[in-house]
């Protein structure tokens, strides 16, 4: 309480200092940490800066992409989440598996590395990406699955770009989970001008969603802003099941512009309520059936009862209620015409609740009542000074997180257990501090060669603490693991060297090397353990490559790079609730591969693009607890192709800009994870395989503006998604039994994706 006490009045006092400085004219920033897009005055000038942004892109050392506000529009369906359109950036791969809304669970890969929902162990970077809402990090470094969901951010309608960025990337854009690379979903900003928008969409599923956004313009120097929706859908899984999903998100944020910069204030919150369905055999099963195991009924797979069918949920269903509400303020200052300072203080707090029944085949404890909580406080102070021969970055950020588990397990059908009375508990706090501070300098001596050295020094700190028997409900005596407290700390240098050189107009070469360091999940300090663990000596780690061509001319854009990762003492940890513990295995990991962007197109007429990944993702080392170690094993869920394609004809007549867009994507198939084993395993996943084609209709036009006051514009989209309805599955893994009982050991369970659905919108703006 006292280091929160103190952050804000260093940061109270830094800003009652600075407004206080003297008004002077600031020369425009040239370097990439100069614009802030969360700051622009008006929606010009956002359209101004992100133009100044993707030319500063194409002379950056790093390999990122821009995803606009139209690409948003055009991939994201009604209701969506705005994950989906994440598939604008080569080598990024999104897999769902629910209702197909915003508040369902997605997992996202960059370049084999990912962050989010994955049904099987075997991956060892589950928080291997940074999530940033505005800048702002969402990760729990220390979850015991995944560090970020994206049913956090339901409601895609609230933002207005993305960038993704490969990599750990240079230190002024790093985070503590920035390994495989970092994704910042930036909002809607406060406008200039007053003004509001009506978004209303519905469609397949019994699906609707509703959003707004009220501006407020600028009110003496003071320039505000609150927006919100919901969303709801039924889902496609078929059969008795019916349990439908919803999620609602609320964005406030205010801009004071002063005469040396600005100051800002931002609030987020999201709610949602999701109901995941048991997954699906792959191929029928003695003794599954949709009775339950061993009970009479038809068999229970695919090719039986239906590619999406699922039980009931009077058999099964696991309920998740979440919540995240993300408080923060930066303020930037011009402190001369050189030098900038930018400081950013935020507060997080995360819950989860996470229900689970199992009345199909009843475990010895076939209920789990789960509950995560994360309390987060922050403070990034960075400056920025331009020279005439150097851009010189330097500052650091701290982080303090606690992450509380609560876990209770019991059986009331067989054992007259509950949640008063359970067979298992488990209580865990882990506290985990991060401190780094970083120095980089962008060269530029010689015309048109940029060299951008950097270093970060960080410090982790992670203590565990036990407290499952101040968790034993009154009267019970439940099973607890008897893990030992512990303290943990970690200090490391990690260093980037990035080039940019313009081989010619519009014409750039680039590579960066980059390293990053980020701390093992909660299993390996203690979480569900039966005694005391060795823990991890050193953090994970990241030696990351990237190299390649970025092309613009005209109305052409591209990049063409190739990537070798190599991630070294990474902990995958796997709970096993039948068994109620987790085991802990010890990896390396290999990620090779080359990406390929090329679009062509102006703001009408005809347009197309490409987004294609080749890659090969492999451990070189996979020792599992109390086994032999393997080696050269394909990783489990990621494919070796992933080819994308879109394009389309957009035109103006009768004050009306209308457009038609089809994309489609291909992705290879991919291996398996074995629960028996405890390994990856060579096996092909059924259907994994796909190729999906996309519709897209919309008509913008001002032609309604005279018949309702102060109308601007209204826009109407009709989506498609899988047109050839192709049936395909996002996720699955051998089974070891603890679904569908013994006889179901060694069968592949699947998650199927999504079938067709059409969707329609209708956005008025004012």
């Amino acid at each position: 309480m006292k280091q929160r006490i103190v952050v804000s009045a260093i940061f109270a006092a830094l800003f009652t200092q600075l407004l206080a400085l003297p008004s002077f004219a600031a020369e425009a920033d040239t370097s990439t940490n100069a614009i802030d897009i969360g700051e622009v005055n008006s929606q010009s000038t956002a359209e101004g800066t992100a133009q100044k942004e993707s030319q500063q892109e194409q002379h950056s050392a790093q390999s990122r992409i821009i995803i606009s506000n139209e690409e948003i529009q055009h991939t994201v369906q009604p209701g969506g989440s705005i994950v989906m359109a994440l598939q604008n950036a080569p080598g990024v791969q999104v897999k769902g598996y629910g209702s197909g809304n915003g508040a369902s669970r997605y997992q996202i890969r960059i370049n084999g590395i990912q962050v989010g929902f994955a049904l099987a162990p075997g991956n060892p970077e589950k928080n291997g990406l940074s999530v940033l809402f505005d800048g702002v990090p969402m990760n729990n470094p220390l979850a015991q699955y995944d560090g970020w969901e994206s049913s956090e951010t339901p409601i895609a309608s609230i933002f207005s770009q993305i960038h993704v960025t490969q990599g750990p990337g240079n230190p002024d854009h790093r985070w503590y989970d920035s390994m495989g690379g970092t994704v910042n979903l930036i909002p809607v900003q406060p406008t200039q001008k007053p003004g509001a928008s009506l978004d209303l969409g519905g469609g397949s599923f019994a699906s609707y969603s509703a959003s707004t956004m009220l501006q407020s313009g600028n009110l003496d120097g003071w320039r505000s802003e609150l927006g919100g929706g919901y969303t709801r859908s039924d889902g496609f899984r078929t059969g008795p099941y019916h349990a439908p999903n919803q999620a609602e998100a609320f964005f406030a944020k205010t801009v004071k512009d002063f005469g040396v910069g600005h100051f800002s204030a931002g609030f987020f919150f999201s709610h949602t309520q999701e109901f995941r369905p048991l997954y699906i055999p792959a191929s029928p099963i003695p003794g599954v059936t949709t009775g339950g195991y061993g009970q009479s009924g038809q068999l229970l797979s695919q090719p039986t009862t239906g590619y999406y069918y699922t039980v009931p949920t009077s058999q099964y269903f696991k309920n998740d209620t979440a919540h995240m509400y993300l408080v923060y303020a930066r303020l930037l200052v011009h402190l001369d015409k050189h030098l900038t300072v930018n400081n950013t203080l935020y507060f997080r707090n995360g819950y989860r609740h996470h229900y689970r029944v199992n009345d199909y085949f009843p475990h010895a404890v076939n209920t789990e009542d789960f509950t995560g909580t994360t309390k987060t406080i922050g403070d990034r102070l960075a400056f920025h000074w331009q020279l005439p021969m150097n851009d010189i970055s330097f500052g650091g950020y701290y982080q303090h997180s606690r992450y509380e588990s609560l876990y209770y397990g019991y059986n009331p059908a067989v054992l007259a257990s509950s949640a008063s009375n359970p067979l298992f508990a488990a209580d865990y706090f882990d506290y985990w501090d991060g401190a780094t501070a970083f120095l980089q300098d962008t060269i530029h001596l010689l015309p048109g060669l940029r060299i951008t050295p950097g270093l970060q020094l960080i410090n982790y700190n992670v203590q565990f603490v036990n407290n499952s028997e101040a968790a034993i409900p009154a009267g019970s005596s439940p099973l607890i693991y008897q893990a030992g407290n512990n303290n943990s700390n970690y200090t490391k240098l990690a260093p980037s060297l990035g080039i940019n050189y313009q081989i010619a107009p519009g014409l750039n070469a680039y590579a960066i090397w980059a390293k990053n360091f980020q701390t093992a999940p909660a299993a390996a300090y203690g979480n569900y353990q039966k005694a005391t663990v060795q823990v991890p000596e050193s953090p994970t780690s990241i030696n990351s490559y990237i190299a390649g061509l970025k092309w613009r001319m005209g109305p052409w854009q591209g990049q063409l790079s190739g990537f070798h990762q190599h991630l070294n003492n990474a902990v995958i940890a796997t709970f096993l609730p039948s068994d109620l513990l987790s085991k802990l295995d010890r990896v390396s990991a290999i990620y090779n591969g080359v990406n390929i962007l090329l679009h062509y197109g102006h703001h009408l007429g005809w347009f197309a693009g490409t987004r294609d990944t080749i890659q090969h993702a492999y451990y070189p080392s996979y020792v599992p607890a109390g086994a032999a170690p393997v080696i050269d094993a394909r990783m489990p869920g990621t494919p070796t192709v992933i080819l994308g394609f879109d394009g389309g004809y957009r035109w103006f007549a009768a004050n009306t800009r209308f457009g038609v867009r089809l994309s489609d994507q291909y992705a290879s198939s991919v291996t398996t994870f074995n629960n028996n084993t405890n390994l990856p395993d060579p096996t092909r996943l059924p259907g994994s395989a796909y190729n999906l084609l996309n519709l897209s209709l919309s008509a913008n036009t001002l032609a309604l503006d005279p018949y309702l006051p102060g109308l601007k514009a209204v826009d109407f989209r009709l989506m498609i998604d899988n047109l050839l309805n192709r049936k395909y599955n996002s996720q699955g893994y051998i089974t070891s039994g603890g679904e569908f009982g013994p006889s179901s050991q060694g069968s592949i369970l699947v998650i199927p994706g999504a079938p067709r659905a059409v969707y329609a919108s209708i956005t008025a703006t004012f």
